[in-house]
């Protein structure tokens, strides 16, 4: 994805957690048409951005969000399909210590997603916990935007329970 492709941001998004979730939300995999046809809803409807994470999932299903969502996504063929915005947050997970962990992330969520990400964001900032991997984090999501394998960057910010976006 180029990143001076523009990117449709509707007022109203879908979250997609409980994709893929098993331990926390039951999911199955018998529940995955139901899942397209929610999909298919929220597309027509004009509801077309979907938040994501690459720890969405649990287990052997983990990605698993992400992979319906390529899947739902390449499928559809109806109105404001040109609008389908993924949103994927990667997970600042211990083992992530290195700003190629997170190129690393990046790509591995587009090869699940079968494109490039619209939207990269830190799921989670380590600021009060292990401040010391931050810095190389972020810059991994820089590289990410300026290698063109994003078009925005974000962090989810749980403490004010906000997203901020950047837009370059």
């Amino acid at each position: 994805m180029p990143t001076n492709q523009k990117i449709f941001l509707p007022k109203m998004g879908c979250g997609t957690w409980a994709w893929g979730n098993r331990l926390l939300w039951g999911y199955d995999e018998s529940m995955d048409e139901e899942l397209q046809a929610a999909f298919n809803l929220c597309v027509s409807s004009g509801v077309t951005l979907f938040d994501t994470g690459d720890s969405y999932g649990t287990g052997k299903l983990n990605g698993r969000s992400e992979q319906l969502l390529g899947q739902f996504s390449q499928q559809y063929q109806g109105a404001n399909k040109d609008n389908i915005c993924i949103a994927t947050k990667l997970a600042a997970y211990p083992w992530r210590l290195t700003r190629q962990s997170m190129i690393s992330a990046g790509k591995a969520s587009a090869s699940r997603l079968g494109k490039n990400v619209a939207l990269v964001q830190m799921h989670w900032s380590t600021a009060n916990y292990a401040p010391w991997q931050e810095g190389a984090l972020l810059d991994g999501l820089a590289d990410l935007y300026e290698q063109g394998l994003v078009a925005l960057l974000g962090l989810w910010c749980i403490r004010y329970q906000a997203q901020l976006f950047v837009i370059l």
